[in-house]
Parts: structure tokens; sequence; C-alpha cells
């Protein structure tokens, strides 16, 4: 009875190794808001190859959790929009070869930590979430997204081959080495689970708009940037020429394109460098290697005073945002054009802030910390 219960159990193995197609590249995507994507989805994101897939991740409008579906925008949730994952996918499709299909799993919660992934303290956490638009994101996923992101794996890893893991996060939290050290332990802790060949899956981790286009949480791309000298297999993919919208948070539509493509292209340098050449080529050829973005005229010197902060500006400044570094805006300053003015900060949260100045030219930022008063 043992022998036959060994031979049963072989079979069964054989046949799901036997299922698993090599030629179906599953890639793990998870995040906050920008990975769950913020932009308008437009009609040219609506034009989706059959050989490009994603697994639903919670139930609800077109999708069944757990089930395969054709990746037609939004990826992670029903109520999302336009994000990274979905030109990641496409770019990849444009120079793989015509037997290989993509496949995503994407589970993304808006203004999360990236302790919300962490299998070991993300439960007494989120247990203690009380913002009802986060909660109904949590609700969807279980209110676990790392064990969501783990079991939609394990069913997409049945069909395919796990090949590699997509972040976009760190708005909230990418500014110590603690965030580097939370996000190789998910790594590990995936690995571990999912039982792949780390030298074989690299972890792609992407910047945040950036400094130079405006981007209110830029001051994480340093800690971002630093995580690949650490870990092996991992890379970071810039953000460069990825326009933001209106918040100065998120992309705008182009920019999660552009992120996407850098995405792909990022993730064929680390893996075959053949396709990265012919990749590059296409996109090239297609006008996509650069987005023509004009560097900002604003220069502005500030001098903290107490409870005032001084602003000199090279030239008219309309407006002031001030910015948590969780990318939520705490005060708004009309100024109507002025190059030179004082900012009463009295009322403002003893935090470290991201000032946002703006005038016709462009936009500057300036970081202050008012935790120190």
């Amino acid at each position: 009875m043992k022998k036959v219960i060994i031979l049963l159990m072989t079979v069964m193995g054989t046949l799901q190794l036997q299922a698993q197609d090599e030629n179906f590249w599953i890639f793990l995507c998870f995040g906050q808001s920008n990975m769950a994507g913020q932009a308008p989805i437009e009609e040219q994101d609506l034009e989706v190859s059959d050989r490009y897939l994603s697994i639903a991740t919670t139930d609800g409008g077109d999708r069944k959790l757990g089930t395969w579906r054709k990746a037609v925008p939004p990826l992670c949730r029903a109520d999302a929009h336009l994000g990274p994952a979905d030109w990641f996918g496409r770019t990849l499709l444009d120079v793989v070869p015509e037997n290989v299909r993509i496949g995503i799993v994407s589970v993304a919660v808006e203004g999360c930590p990236i302790t919300f992934f962490d299998k070991d303290q993300n439960a007494p956490l989120i247990a203690k979430e009380d913002r009802d638009w986060m909660n109904n994101i949590l609700n969807q996923y279980g209110r676990n997204p790392y064990e969501r992101l783990l079991s939609m794996a394990k069913i997409a890893a049945k069909d395919g081959i796990i090949k590699g893991i997509l972040l976009h996060q760190g708005e909230t939290d990418a500014y110590n080495d603690q965030w580097r050290k939370t996000l190789r332990k998910i790594y590990r802790d995936l690995q571990h689970e999912l039982k792949f060949d780390s030298t074989a899956v690299p972890l792609l981790v992407g910047e945040v708009v950036r400094g130079e286009y405006g981007g209110v949480c830029a001051h994480a791309n340093p800690t971002i940037n630093d995580i690949q000298n650490h870990y092996p297999n991992t890379y970071v993919v810039s953000s460069e020429d990825c326009l933001p919208s209106d918040d100065n948070l998120h992309f705008s539509s182009e920019g999660y394109r552009m992120l996407g493509r850098h995405y792909a292209l990022r993730y064929l340098e680390a893996t075959n460098p053949q396709l990265a050449k012919i990749c590059r080529e296409k996109l090239a050829a297609a006008g996509l290697d650069k987005t023509s973005v004009g560097a900002s005229s604003l220069q502005v010197e500030t001098k903290r005073n107490g409870t005032m902060l001084s602003v000199s500006a090279s030239e008219p400044v309309e407006r002031v945002d001030v910015v948590s570094f969780s990318g939520q805006t705490v005060k708004t300053y009309a100024l109507g054009g002025a190059k030179m003015f004082d900012l009463y900060l009295k009322e403002l949260p003893k935090e470290k802030l991201v000032f946002v100045f703006q005038s016709a030219g462009g936009r500057a930022t300036k970081d202050v910390d008012l935790s120190i008063r």
C-alpha cells in the first residue's frame, strides 16, 4: 500500500510539472499607490494582446479571485487605474519569442508602508488602521496583502514559471536602511514559500517621481537607489523621463507607460542582454527612449527663523504646497507671484515636510524638519 501511495504521489507531481508552461512567464508586482496605478486609462491602453494575462487578486467587476483574465487595465483591482505593470508586459511581448506569454500577479495598497507586506509584523499594524479608504482596500485583500500576493502567486506558478518580482513602494517610508532590510526580508519570504531560484528571479525596484520633475517624495530615491549596492540580483528602475500627474506624487498616464517600459528594459538587461539591445533599439526607433522634459528654471533659497521660513526665489512663485513624507498635502500657500516672501510655520505639524514651490517656469522642492523647533 505504501508503494502505491508513493507511486501516486510521484505521478501527481509529474503531472503538475507537465502542467507548468515554461513559456508562460509570471511576474509578481506589489507596492502602494503607484503600483496600483492612479492615472486615467486611455484608449491606447485597452488594446491588449491575448498573450498578456493577469490573475485576479480580488473579486468584483470583471474579475473572479484566483482566475486568469486578459490583462486589460486596471490590473490589481477593479477600482484601480493605469499603472506601470500595464506597459511592462506589453514591452516584453514586443521582443520575446512569439510562443511566450506574460502573466501578472499584482497586489497594491495605496499609502501603505512596506511593513504591510511583512508577514511577521503586518497583522497588528493592519489591525490598527483607522482610515476608511485604506480599510476598504485591505478588505479586498482579506486584510493581508502579503498572504494574498503569496496565495495568488502559488496559483499562477501552477501554470507558469516565476521570472521576476516588481516593487513600486517607498513614498511612505523609504527613508532609511530599515526599509531596505524589510524589503529584502519580504523577497526572501517569497523565495522560501514559492521555492524559486533567487539567482534566476531578479527584484526590480522602481524610483518614485524625481525631484527635477517636482516629485514630492523624491527624497526616497537615494534609499531606493542604494538597495542594489547591498543585495545580489536586485536592480533599480529609473523614473527618468516619467512625468508626474498634477499632484507630483503619482505618475501621469504617459509617465506610467514610460515607467513600465523602463521596468521591462531593466528586466531584460538583468536577464537577457541580447533582448535588451533589441528592446532598446525598438524604443529608440519609436522615439520612446526619451520624453522631452525641460529642466525647471525656478531656483529657491530658504532660511529658517523659528516659526518663519524666509524664501528668496529666482522668479515669481505662484503657490507653495506643503506635503508630508507620506505624500499628503497639509497646507497650501497661494502667493499670486512673489520672489521674496515669508511663510509662517506655526500651524504646521511637527515633522519633516516637503515644500513644493511652483512658478510659471517650473517647480522646486525644499525639505524642512519642523520636528526641530
